[in-house]
């Protein structure tokens, strides 16, 4: 988003708080520096509550300052943020890449919200909706991400173990899934869809991204490995191309064969992640997964023969009536 204000000629400026350990106290500091005509905030549910009491000692500190909220949490629980926080102005409901540029010029021109899609925001008393806004389409249709609007070196860890040491980077070939989790935040986000950006667009990117020295990524698709076809096809023009990553991705069990697995490590695929939850078909069922413990176990099996390094699986635990010897089958 950054990225399509700045292509918009307007100055921008990107604060990761967690990444950079700063306090509550040094973001408001931050944020009086930068003296922005807009503030936006992304945060899930773990990160939101400390994006709510920042933007309350924003609002002590700039009183009449916009402040926007967007991403995950604040996408499904808008009206919730907005009542419980009265720091909060607007908050921008799903893909934000559109919403944002209408959002900014809408505010810069003092006012007109109800035309804008996708936002939910405090009139008076009451809190207003707007329409959802359309799904982005044409993906290809979005710039890269200008990396560097970020002050920091990034690096991938599992359980504080640095799994990514070299110059690393995250990269979305495709967004939204067709599969229908009741626990998974694509089905209403995304709407039931999948939309892919095409593989030669996806190697542009790969090929910016080690012409500026990137040495590891992590495909960050809600699921790399939905379209076989397109995976393989990624993966074979990385290796024609000498594109030269170790990378990690994200499949699902019963999408994972050994061909696409095999093309996969070999293009310098590190590490695959597996969701799957349950060893216990009732709970799987339950979750809607459309899956089986039986080929989680085949997937599993065939991805470390296929010659990936390590092999990750999601596990849940805790679904309404699941037994302590369920608990203890998945463990």
């Amino acid at each position: 988003m950054a990225t399509i204000l700045r292509e918009k000629g307007l100055e921008v400026s990107v604060l990761d708080q967690p990444a950079k350990g700063f306090s509550i106290e040094d973001t408001v500091r931050w944020v009086e520096r930068e003296s922005p005509d807009i503030l936006g905030f992304s945060g899930n549910s773990m990160s939101g509550r400390t994006a709510a009491l920042t933007s309350i000692e924003v609002r002590e500190s700039i009183p009449d300052l916009p402040m926007v909220f967007g991403s995950l949490y604040a996408t499904f629980n808008a009206e919730r943020v907005l009542r419980k926080y009265p720091s909060v102005d607007i908050v921008a409901r799903g893909e934000g890449e559109e919403t944002v540029v209408d959002l900014v010029d809408a505010l810069k021109k003092g006012g007109g919200l109800k035309d804008v899609q996708g936002i939910t925001f405090r009139k008076g008393d009451a809190i207003v909706s707007t329409p959802d806004r359309p799904l982005i389409e044409d993906l290809d249709a979005l710039p890269f991400p200008d990396r560097g609007l970020l002050d920091g070196e990034y690096h991938s860890e599992i359980g504080g173990a640095i799994i990514a040491v070299k110059k690393f980077t995250s990269v979305v070939s495709s967004r939204g899934c067709v599969y229908r989790c009741r626990f998974c935040s694509c089905r209403l986000l995304c709407r039931g869809r999948w939309r892919a950006r095409s593989v030669d667009n996806t190697l542009e990117e790969l090929h910016y991204l080690a012409s500026e020295g990137y040495e590891q990524f992590i495909f960050v698709d809600d699921c790399f490995t939905l379209d076989p076809k397109r995976a393989i096809e990624i993966c074979r023009r990385m290796r024609e191309e000498r594109l030269d990553f170790e990378w990690i991705c994200e499949g699902r069990v019963d999408s994972c064969s050994y061909e696409m697995l095999r093309e996969i490590s070999r293009a310098g695929c590190k590490i695959i992640y597996f969701g799957v939850e349950s060893a216990n078909q009732r709970i799987l069922d339950y979750y809607d997964k459309s899956i089986t413990p039986e080929q989680s176990v085949r997937a599993v099996e065939t991805a470390r023969k296929a010659g990936m390094d390590l092999v990750m699986g999601s596990f849940i635990v805790g679904a309404p009536d699941e037994t302590r010897e369920e608990i203890q089958n998945t463990l």
